[in-house]
């Protein structure tokens, strides 16, 4: 190669007065490319475990971090310990191409495994992939997803987080450089048949790379490495860097029941009352598109024909511990009060005919936040569910788009999400001090501090799990809502799956089903929407956890100590001409199982697996929840519908502490207060710290709130130590039981 540079530099000297031809400039803009491989080199160190470093001009870029709810909880991180950057001196390199894309390099060692890239909802490890990292309607397999957070871990115990709000295309251990220092060796896939015993291994489809590979279209790119003990001190440290996981208020981790797109002020007051007839829980109604006047677009005004009087009607619901959440796009009808001066602040493209707002402007923050706080927050609403801000490339603006403030409508699209939830956050709910538990269709990175669950389009039970792991590695939260079912089995399963999620939700915009229409299941139903409501202390320490702590309170199984490759399934490629004509194995994982807190380990019936599965165990000794038997340590196990009483498939940590209440309350307001009673699972002694505030204003932030740390010695003592002056949330300890069927 030498060589060749030197015969074509030879020629262009020799021929000064003339261009060098097309192949020659090609070759030396190539090689000169390839010895521009950089070293990043400036970084810097805002925390312990955290390394920042810009390459190019990050002048003009958004990134993810200017739009996260709260700023980096620096003393949060530094109190997980030092930590040595993961990489060597030089390690790390980049280049920015003559088409002016940017692209960084991370080396990968051969066994490393990588894991993240936002929710996902056919696998977490995402190693040997190439995904494109693109705000879309819902995707499976390829990146494109509602919220294609760009971060991922490696199981050798760092994060990377590209913190530049762009369309990034990211090539995980797949694309091998011909100046690599490690590479697989050549195989011939067709050998004579005495040489094949010579051939270093089996030939590879997708040869394994030895980096990680991303690429931007943009002036500059910010990349953010995190480094831990392990893989859940890593999503700490990134959650925390992104201002902490939400804390939301106690009523949204109660029951959430969506009633039919069209239905009145009368039906909804008559679905509360079924609810009360029937002794289901409930906290909060959810409002569909029929609540406005017009929708696809928006006008966020009241339809006065469904709704002659929404204050009452809010207030009515309130007064029985019950709240409203409306539904609505973003994109505004021409017949909206506010369209004529929202029109000039807004993009050149529509949306469903609406125009789009372009609110990283403030004056257009401010004009919609006064206009919902006028007609929604001032009367008693209590969120909202952002809707079609994921799209497809036919719903959404197009790339070549512009907006006032000059934004690029591929860093807008990337953020749409992000900045509807900033802006309802900041502008509207903690600018007057209550907090809120709302639903979003889109988001993307920096964005734990939002108390805003993702829900989706796609109804496969089997990705609904998965999704609840993906989320929990990169600051998200999802629910698998639950809208309907071919049968009472599935309805139960669902339902059961939903319950153990961040968000109880029932959406019934288009069914109008019920919690009690499979009456064959109409008890077990009840039951477990019961449970959820009893582990509400437990559940909203867990979010304490997340907001103070960083640790996802619904996490993947892979973030927990004893679950290891013994899960995983290999299955050898076998050679089809048609179907596999590069023989390729697949790699099964077991994603159908995720962590609910710190104790309870939840591992769903669904699809195939409805009354039969199987449930792998971590090391450690692992308890039947509902009887307190040891079920075993580091081993796979098989459960049944039958045999657990149709109800969910629920395993706990030695030495677990779960406070419950000792009866379920019908919603969160007359769950304060309540008395609860303390489960204990195993022989060891154990802890738990249950937190209370006053579940519904911002006012812990300023230290007002409180610890009881519950110990429970070998022998089942108790002993409570409480910090903090502040009133309590919830009522006495009863008593310590262990486990009854």
């Amino acid at each position: 190669m030498k060589s060749l540079i030197c015969i074509l530099l030879i020629a262009c000297s020799n021929n000064c007065h003339s261009e060098a031809p097309p192949l020659m400039r090609k070759t030396l803009i190539y090689e000169t490319t390839m010895k521009n491989l950089k070293p990043v080199s400036d970084w810097n160190k805002p925390a312990h475990g955290v390394w920042i470093a810009a390459l190019g001009d990050m002048s003009k870029e958004l990134r993810y971090t200017d739009l996260a709810a709260e700023a980096p909880r620096i003393e949060s991180i530094n109190a997980l310990g030092k930590q040595d950057f993961p990489f060597k001196t030089g390690d790390i390199k980049y280049i920015i191409n003559p088409d002016g894309r940017i692209m960084i390099r991370i080396p990968c060692a051969p066994d490393e495994k990588l894991y993240g890239y936002g929710l996902q909802f056919d696998k977490t490890n995402q190693t040997s992939r190439v995904l494109s990292l693109d705000v879309d309607h819902w995707g499976r397999g390829g990146g494109r997803t509602h919220a294609p957070a760009p971060f991922y871990i490696s199981s050798r115990g760092y994060g990377v987080f590209f913190n530049t709000a762009r369309f990034l295309k990211v090539y995980n251990q797949i694309s091998n450089r011909k100046d690599a220092t490690q590479r697989p060796p050549e195989v011939d896939r067709n050998p004579p048949e005495d040489e094949v015993k010579t051939q270093p291994g089996p030939w590879q489809a997708k040869p394994m790379g030895d980096s990680v590979e991303a690429a931007i279209r943009a002036s500059g790119m910010e990349v953010i490495f995190f480094a831990g003990d392990s893989m859940l001190e890593v999503v700490q440290r990134y959650n925390l860097y992104s201002g902490g996981g939400a804390l939301p208020p106690l009523w949204g981790l109660g029951f959430w029941n969506r009633v039919h797109a069209h239905y009145s002020a009368e039906q909804v007051e008559q679905e509360v009352a079924e609810f009360t007839k029937n002794r289901f829980p409930l906290d909060v109604i959810g409002l569909e598109p029929g609540w406005m006047t017009k929708s696809y677009p928006c006008t966020f005004e009241w339809q006065k024909k469904r709704f002659p009087d929404p204050k009452k009607l809010t207030q009515t619901l309130l007064s029985q511990g019950v709240r409203l959440n409306l539904w609505e796009n973003p994109y505004i009808s021409q017949k909206a009060k506010i369209y004529k001066d929202m029109y000039p602040l807004a993009g050149s493209h529509m949306v469903w005919l609406g125009v789009v707002p372009d609110y990283t402007i403030p004056a257009a923050r401010k004009i919609i936040t006064d206009q919902h706080y006028q007609d929604h927050i001032s009367i008693g609403i209590s969120g909202y569910k952002v809707d079609e801000v994921d799209g497809y490339d036919f719903w959404l603006w197009p790339d070549h788009a512009t907006f006032p403030s000059g934004t690029s409508a591929e860093a807008m699209r990337q953020t749409y999400g992000l900045l509807m939830q900033k802006m309802l956050y900041q502008d509207l709910f903690k600018k007057y001090n209550t907090r809120t538990y709302s639903l979003v269709r889109a988001s993307n990175g920096a964005a734990s501090g939002y108390p805003f669950v993702i829900y989706s389009d796609s109804y496969n039970h089997e990705e609904y799990i998965t999704g609840l792991s993906t989320a929990s590695l990169c600051g998200i939260l999802w629910t698998p809502e639950i809208r309907s079912a071919k049968n009472a089995r599935e309805w139960l399963n669902r339902m059961q799956t939903t319950c153990f999620s961040p968000m109880a939700n029932l959406n019934a915009w288009s069914s109008g089903t019920k919690p009690w229409a499979f009456p064959e299941v109409t008890d077990d139903i009840r039951a477990v929407i019961e449970l959820r409501m009893r582990l509400l202390p437990y559940l909203y320490s867990a979010f304490a956890e997340y907001h103070y702590k960083g640790i996802p309170p619904i996490r993947a199984m892979i973030l927990e100590d004893g679950f290891d490759s013994v899960n995983k399934v290999v299955i050898k490629g076998k050679l089809d001409s048609e179907t596999n004509p590069y023989a390729e194995g697949k790699i099964i994982e077991k994603n159908d199982q995720f962590m609910f807190g710190p104790s309870i380990m939840v591992a769903p019936f669904y699809n195939k697996h409805a009354t039969k599965r199987s449930v792998q165990l971590p090391a450690g000794n692992w308890y039947d929840f509902y009887t307190g038997e040891l079920v075993g340590n580091n081993t796979k196990i098989t459960v049944t519908a039958e045999g657990l009483k149709n109800r969910t498939p629920l395993f706990v940590k030695e030495g677990a502490v779960v406070p419950m209440f000792a009866k379920a309350p019908p919603n969160s307001k007359a769950a304060k207060g309540q008395d609860l009673i303390v489960r204990h699972y195993g022989k060891k002694a154990g802890s738990f710290s249950l937190y209370e505030d006053d579940a519904k204003t911002f006012d812990y932030q300023k230290g007002l709130y409180r610890t009881r740390q519950i110990l429970i010695s070998a022998e089942g003592k108790l002993s409570i130590k409480i910090k903090g002056e502040s009133p309590a949330l919830f009522g006495k300890i009863l008593s310590v039981e262990k486990p009854r069927n």
